[in-house]
Parts: structure tokens; C-alpha cells; sequence
């Protein structure tokens, strides 16, 4: 009788896990053409933020030094309705305040307006398609930083307004509640537009960091100097960006390699060998 030859089974395939790779921090995944940005605008609010700390009380103006966001539109409205000597609270504005109060809005306003033309230019040369939704960070960044800029100018001269055209006992709450209307919140607009544009949560909870510290800085009259409190402040923004080294553009997502550079099932030599 024939006797049959066992078969040597052939054991399954395994398929190799691929490689990951990383993303470069400022590059995006396959398929996401395009530079991206969060990094850049993180290391742009550390190093304006640093730049200011010597001169922290003019600039920013933290609680209790005398130079808070209302105080100088307060004296510019209490001058023109010739109410200086009525109000006492009119004179901590003073001719310097005001200046350094104009001089805030509108160098970080000419300032966003050169970043959102770096981002656009950026963008451009990286030739996304029309329909590609990054081509309008550029106007997002724009409007985001420029309408916090507003908002917090038309508040803070509001609030000046009603406590020098009412006695209303409530004027000291309102004045005080002004001082968080600060034009340096456009950081963390932009910063939160672009993270949320990008989904970088790192720069999502950088932006929301910064806002509640800066509002801390404003409202509570916290002991120490002035640069120290905006040392503090910049590094909320410095660390986040020193931590994101790159990765992929959205929270999860890997960069795969290459379709030519991706190895092939394994064949185990027994199964060559049959």
C-alpha cells in the first residue's frame, strides 16, 4: 500500500509591524502638504512676552502697579471732559500711561499684521490646492488677533465712559474689571485659532494657560516685581514650545513611510525551503 508523505505545514505569514516616523515640528503628515504653525506662534508669544519684561509696568501693566489697562484712557477722557481734580482717579494715567497704552495697541497690531503675511506667504509658497482650508489661516490668524485688539480697546474705553458720565457707585467695579482688557490676549486668540486650525492640542492648552495667567497678573496685586510676573507668563508659552518637537498634525495620527520603503511579509526559511 502506498504510504503517504507528510506534508510539512506551512506555518502563517507574519506581517511586520511598519516603522513610525516622525513628523519634523514643522512639516505635516503625508498627505498634509504644508508648514504648520503652532510652533512658530508659541516661540513668537515667549520671545514678545520676554522682550517686554523690563519694561513689564508700562507694557502690560499687572495689578497694583499703577499702570493698569484703564488707567490711561481714563485720563485721556477725564482730561478732554475737564474733569481732572473732580475725579481722583483720573490722575493715574498720566501723559506716559497714555502713551505706552497707544504705543501697546499699535505695535502688536502692526506686529500681527506682518505675521499673518509671514503665515500667508508661508501657505503660498507651499502650493496647497484653493480648496485646502490652511490657505485662510493667514486671514484667521488676521481677524483673530485684530478683533481681540478691539474688543479689549472699545471695552477698556467704554468702561471709561460710563464712570466719567455716571457717579454710579458701581465705576470702581467697572474700572477694575477693565483691567482685563488687555491687548496682550491677541496671543492667546491666535494661539488658540491656530492650534485648533492645526489640532495641536499642546497649543490649545498653552493659549488657555496664558489667558488665566495674564488675567491673574491683571486683576490679582500679587507680590514681587513687575518682570518677574511676566517672566512667569512667558514661560507658560516657552515650555509648550520647546515640547512640541514635532509629531503628527493631528492628536493620534502617524506618519507612515513610504509605499516603496515598506517591508513586505516575512516567509519564515522552512516555507521557502518546501
Amino acid at each position: 500500500m502506498p504510504t503517504e508523505t507528510p506534508s510539512a505545514e506551512t506555518p502563517p505569514r507574519r506581517m511586520e509591524t511598519p516603522p513610525q516616523i516622525e513628523t519634523p515640528p514643522d512639516e505635516t503628515a503625508p498627505g498634509e502638504s504644508g508648514p504648520r504653525f503652532s510652533r512658530a506662534v508659541l516661540a513668537l508669544t515667549a520671545a514678545a512676552t520676554l522682550a517686554v519684561a523690563p519694561v513689564a509696568t508700562a507694557a502690560v501693566g499687572p495689578a497694583g502697579s499703577g499702570a493698569s489697562a484703564h488707567s490711561s484712557p481714563v485720563y485721556v477722557l477725564a482730561q478732554a471732559a475737564h474733569d481732572i481734580g473732580h475725579n481722583d482717579w483720573a490722575f493715574q494715567g498720566g501723559v506716559a500711561g497714555r502713551v505706552a497704552w497707544v504705543v501697546s495697541y499699535v505695535a502688536l497690531w502692526l506686529s500681527w499684521l506682518l505675521i499673518a503675511l509671514w503665515i500667508r506667504w508661508r501657505v503660498k509658497r507651499a502650493g496647497l490646492d484653493r480648496a485646502d482650508s490652511r490657505r485662510r489661516l493667514w486671514i484667521k490668524t488676521l481677524i483673530a488677533a485684530w478683533a481681540t485688539e478691539g474688543v479689549a480697546g472699545s471695552l477698556t474705553l467704554g468702561a471709561g465712559l460710563y464712570t466719567d458720565w455716571n457717579s454710579s457707585t458701581l465705576g470702581p467695579a467697572v474700572l477694575r474689571a477693565s483691567d482685563l482688557c488687555s491687548p496682550w490676549l491677541s496671543f492667546a486668540a491666535v494661539l488658540l485659532v491656530v492650534g485648533l486650525a492645526e489640532h495641536r492640542a499642546l497649543a490649545v492648552r498653552a493659549a488657555v494657560l496664558y489667558a488665566a495667567l495674564l488675567a491673574i497678573i491683571l486683576m490679582v496685586p500679587l507680590p514681587g516685581p513687575d518682570a518677574v510676573k511676566v517672566l512667569v507668563l512667558a514661560a507658560a508659552v516657552a515650555v509648550p514650545a520647546l515640547l512640541d518637537s514635532g509629531g503628527s498634525a493631528e492628536p493620534g495620527r502617524e506618519r507612515r513611510p513610504d509605499p516603496g520603503s515598506e517591508p513586505g511579509p516575512v516567509t519564515p526559511p522552512a516555507a521557502a525551503a518546501g
